[in-house]
């Protein structure tokens, strides 16, 4: 796991560092970029296990996410929430195919994502519902992940750039293409 401490400025893959061309504000110091990071970087990880397959493309993709909110640091306006403004950014990397990885067919785990403590009474469950979620597109995996951490329709819809009613009624489709990954009549 990358750690946002390692580094005291954001590098390029290479090691060099990032430089913007446009002056920052005020905020978009690179200490109060590396404070956000730390603080919300769970939701880097969290789209990097979706999204990339082994360690190293999850690495990578992690990396290539970093690059692209260091370059928007400096406008972002702190109109949105910024695991808001972070998770947008985090999506449009791993669905727009910015990373070097092929998409993911690696499932991960309930105790790797969200429950810590799940024993192996629910890994049978868990495998299936993570094995139903690669049978999905990028986009649906984004929704699903969005709800998944009780973000609101219209939050999704600034995340996603979609409608909140095309989202509606898309989280339905998902829901039901779910069912059937699950069950097992779709594969």
């Amino acid at each position: 796991m990358p750690s946002c401490n390692a580094n005291p400025s954001p590098r390029d893959k290479q090691g060099k560092h990032i430089r913007s061309e446009v002056s920052k504000p005020v905020h978009a110091t690179e200490a109060a970029f590396l404070s956000l990071l730390e603080t919300h970087q769970g939701i880097l990880h969290k789209v990097c296990r979706m999204y990339a397959r082994s360690e190293e493309a999850r690495r990578d993709l992690f990396q290539d996410i970093v690059v692209q909110m260091w370059r928007a640091w400096p406008q972002f306006r702190q109109e949105s929430k910024a695991s808001t403004w972070m998770y947008r950014i985090a999506l449009n990397v791993a669905v727009s195919g910015l990373r070097r990885s092929a998409p993911p067919t690696e499932a991960i785990t309930e105790a790797q994502h969200r429950f810590p403590d799940a024993g192996p009474a629910h890994s049978g469950a868990v495998e299936r519902l993570y094995a139903a979620l690669e049978g999905l597109n990028k986009v649906e995996k984004s929704c699903v992940l969005l709800l998944l951490d009780d973000y609101s329709y219209e939050e999704m819809a600034a995340i996603t750039g979609l409608d909140a009613g095309h989202l509606r009624v898309k989280m339905f489709r998902i829901r039901k293409k779910l069912q059937s990954l699950i069950l097992g009549t779709i594969k």
